[in-house]
């Protein structure tokens, strides 16, 4: 009866669409005997290390572990006394972050039974899964929640071609293939694929890393499986805090990035310029569908990358200020004289005509305030024109991520004190403050 309980469950694993898990009242039935009379050989199996059992709320995938054998008999002995009963938490391997604890619920008769690691180890044909690294681990008994930790650049085959939607938040993004009903994707089939989620960490060394799910990452085709695999990280790696509370807890996290704060700051300081002269400062702002996928954590640190990063942040800055918000109040050219009775008008920058109608319009108590306020912006747009105007060789550094990021940081709080500007005018003070702002809940991941 131990043979065809285990042949039923192996065989219910291997042939079902997610490596799932048999029932118990379903394998009772299969082996031809009562679910009462099922509990002796499934306490056997157990004790033998040759099946697993799964319960709480999903119970037909191996999600996060395998239960410890005696909590495993805990939960058998529940089944057979058809309680509904708690199952003390159990704490993942593989994920290296603080949360809060996780309480299963396990209600009579929703456990599953799988084959063991040891039993898969000893029955599976290895050869079949050469090909599919992250499919091998799951068929072999691995847990589908399972975090594998990637070079950061593994994401730039994706985040480089239009042929793929790269969407990302602040820790988290999918990758998609391109395409509309009126336009079918250009990949091949095997190049179409698909990924849920992809999530930030950082190695040992506090270098930034990607990390993906094994279940997703199962999903791929054989060639992305091999490449992704190709790119893995060995040494021990740990994911942000906020895609752990968001992807497996379940918990809504309200923390925000410095990119993040950087667009709010611009729509918010849109709103209160429109309210107090009808125009905006900026011509447009970049929440959502909008924001350039260079404006991330997700790229590696080479000088490409941080050129195209400076050149996006300088077209969110100065080539996107408003000159008409000017119109009337600041004289928009310089008039230079270039020989007796022959002038010349050179329009201002966009940041001179800023500075200047700072001047003209608000008082700051330290004078050198206007020069500090706009230091950052042009420090933007001079570190833009180093690649304008000469071909550098490009190389990886891992200085680049803080040197990203000490200047985002100087251009947030430049944005968040123009902001506070406006936010003086009696007709901007109905705008309303994103309490995540207010609070300075920002994240630099």
């Amino acid at each position: 009866m131990k043979e065809k309980i285990l042949h039923e469950t192996y065989k219910f694993f291997r042939e079902s669409n997610d490596f799932n898990g048999i029932s118990l009242t379903e394998l009772a039935k299969k082996v031809g005997i009562s679910y009462i009379e099922i509990f002796p050989y499934m306490e056997g199996l157990i004790n033998e290390d040759f099946v697993s059992i799964q319960a709480g709320e999903n119970p037909h995938i191996i999600r996060m572990a395998h239960y410890p054998k005696d909590k495993q008999l805990e939960c058998l002995k529940e089944a057979e006394q058809n309680k509904t009963e708690v199952i003390k938490t159990i704490e993942p391997k593989g994920f290296d972050v603080e949360f809060n604890p996780i309480v299963l619920v396990s209600q009579s008769h929703s456990r599953c039974i799988y084959p063991s690691p040891k039993y898969l180890e000893q029955t599976l044909i290895t050869a079949e899964y050469d090909k599919t690294p992250f499919t091998k681990r799951i068929a072999y008994g691995e847990a589908q929640l399972t975090p594998v930790f990637f070079e950061i650049d593994v994401l730039e085959r994706y985040s480089s071609d239009p042929r793929y939607r790269f969407s990302f938040e602040d820790y988290s993004g999918e990758i998609s293939i391109n395409e509309t009903s009126d336009k079918p994707s250009e990949l091949k089939e095997t190049d179409q694929i698909f990924l849920k989620t992809f999530g930030l960490g950082y190695d040992n060394e506090e270098n930034r890393v990607a990390v993906a799910y094994l279940r997703y990452l199962s999903d791929m085709s054989s060639e992305h499986q091999l490449y992704w695999y190709s790119k893995m990280v060995e040494t021990k790696c740990k994911m942000v805090k906020e895609y752990f509370n968001n992807t497996i807890i379940g918990d809504w996290v309200f923390s925000q990035s410095l990119f993040a704060a950087v667009i709010e700051e611009q729509i918010l300081i849109n709103k209160m310029c429109k309210l107090i002269i009808e125009k905006p400062l900026f011509r447009e702002t970049f929440k959502d569908e909008k924001r350039p996928k260079e404006f991330t954590f997700f790229n590696s640190p080479t000088l490409v990358n941080y050129e195209k990063f400076i050149t996006v942040l300088d077209k969110m800055l100065s080539d996107n200020i408003n000159k008409s918000f000017f119109k009337g109040d600041i004289e928009e050219y310089d008039i230079e004289t270039i020989s007796e009775g022959v002038v010349e008008r050179k329009p201002k920058g966009t940041l001179r005509l800023l500075e200047e109608w700072l001047r003209q319009n608000y008082t700051l108590h330290d004078e050198n305030g206007y020069e500090t306020l706009m230091a950052p912006f042009k420090e933007v747009r001079k570190e833009r024109q180093k690649p304008a105007h000469k071909i550098s060789q490009n190389y990886y550094d891992k200085a680049l991520f803080k040197k990203q990021m000490d200047l985002l940081s100087k251009v947030y709080h430049s944005l968040l004190n123009l902001r506070y500007i406006f936010h003086q005018h009696r007709k901007a003070k109905q705008v309303q403050i994103p309490k995540w702002l207010e609070k300075g809940e920002i994240k630099h991941f």
